[in-house]
């Protein structure tokens, strides 16, 4: 492990092997930080669960670490790895709900990938049902599975397998619903194995992550084939967090699809969207915007959106500017400030950035000095170029929402 190339990836890395007779080694010490699993289970203490939840950094927060986390993992799969154990106990994140730091430890977890009929190391609850039925070694769908369960737990405070019916069963009921026996607790068409607890899932579940846990844990579950990979995860989650809104009250994060704060019923407040869209200006003047059916019209292709509340300063990064994923896609491009209807806009990697009106018809600059602009209700107002006149790249539409309106 000392020897492999992970010095770009959060893992908690061995630092020197223990001299004999002890087996061991010395790891990096993590000061700070304290394990996910604090996050995906309501203290018996606490008053409020939605007061606890909101403590530890709220929805965007928990998408924020799961999309970190799922880096990680990706990156470590990208290297021809698998880490064997992902849970909410081996991966560790910042005590601070204002910190989203990850760090994964047990290195010693991390292999190549195994062959069916070697015992395999995995938490109980997160191993990947063939893990359980012994019938497959590990490998990056084994650890995939994991992380849809621990991630799914973590935001609905639920596990996905362990319903009213194997709660109340007998314990051999429990081994069913981890080997991929039973229907998970919300298929569609097999409520068996439904659960009376947990968060309602489209409170703490955007469209895209239903959809992926539902696959993750229908076909997925008895078909690793059919399961989507840690990256698929890493983008969904990056999005979600993307799309949630701050409460003017609360302080909670919520969609922005929401009318209102779940966590105490205020009116949502005024918002803008940045819609990063691509331009390629090879097609000629007028159609630079790159457009796809739908239906009997044509509307832009969208990268990715990200919400600004009012008063809320966002960074924009290389993830949402140039597609990039790991530590390279945090690196920050673009400051925003929302101050009412007005848009501050700062470049804080050094670059300079056209700013034009949809119509071309108004240009100005973003630099390293702040720039204002007004934004107009309902309309996309101004268009951020992220790239070369002459070249194909990512342009962001700014568009301003009033509050309480969808």
């Amino acid at each position: 492990m000392k020897r492999l190339s992970l010095a770009d990836l959060e893992i908690a890395r061995p630092i020197e092997m223990l001299r004999e007779p002890v087996l061991g080694y010395v790891m990096e010490l993590l000061t700070g930080m304290q394990p996910l699993k604090v996050l995906g289970a309501v203290p018996k203490d606490a008053g409020s669960p939605a007061a606890w939840y909101l403590a530890g950094g709220g929805l965007r927060r928990r998408l924020q670490l799961l999309a970190r986390s799922a880096d990680v993992l990706a990156g470590l799969h990208g290297k021809g790895l698998v880490y064997s154990d992902p849970s909410p106990h081996n991966i560790f994140v910042s005590e601070s709900p204002d910190a989203t730091e990850v760090r994964f430890i047990d290195a010693d977890n991390i292999h190549y990938t195994s062959v069916a009929g070697v015992p395999a190391v995995y938490t109980p609850g997160y191993g990947a049902p063939e893990l359980v039925r012994c019938t497959s070694g590990v490998n990056s769908l084994t650890d995939a599975h994991a992380f849809s369960v621990l991630t799914f737990q973590t935001l609905s405070l639920v596990h996905p397998l362990i319903g009213d019916t194997v709660n109340d069963g007998p314990p051999e009921r429990e081994e069913e619903a981890l080997s991929g026996q039973l229907p998970w607790i919300d298929d569609p068409t097999d409520k068996s194995n439904s659960a009376s607890y947990g968060i309602p899932r489209s409170g703490v579940l955007s469209r895209k992550l239903i959809d992926i846990a539902g696959r993750a844990f229908g076909l997925g579950l008895r078909d690793a084939a059919k399961r989507p990979g840690v990256s698929e995860w890493a983008e969904c989650l990056h999005g979600a967090a993307d799309a949630t809104l701050v409460c003017s009250s609360c302080k909670g994060t919520y969609y922005l699809n929401e009318k209102q704060c779940p966590w105490c019923d205020e009116p949502r407040p005024a918002f803008a969207t940045a819609a990063f869209n691509l331009w390629d200006p090879s097609i000629g003047p007028g159609g630079e915007l790159l457009q796809k059916p739908a239906g009997d019209r044509r509307k832009a292709v969208v990268a990715a959106v990200l919400a600004l509340t009012d008063g809320e300063t966002v960074s924009v990064t290389q993830r949402l500017t140039h597609g990039c994923d790991g530590a390279a896609g945090a690196r920050p491009v673009v400051e925003l400030l929302l101050t009412g209807s007005r848009l501050s806009l700062r470049s804080v990697d050094g670059g300079r950035y056209r700013l034009s009106s949809p119509s071309g018809g108004r240009d100005t600059e973003v630099t390293d000095r702040v720039k204002e602009i007004r934004l107009e209700p309902g309309i996309a107002s101004w268009r951020l170029h992220i790239g070369a006149p002459d070249s194909l790249h990512r342009v962001v539409n700014f568009e301003f929402r009033p509050g309480g309106a969808r």
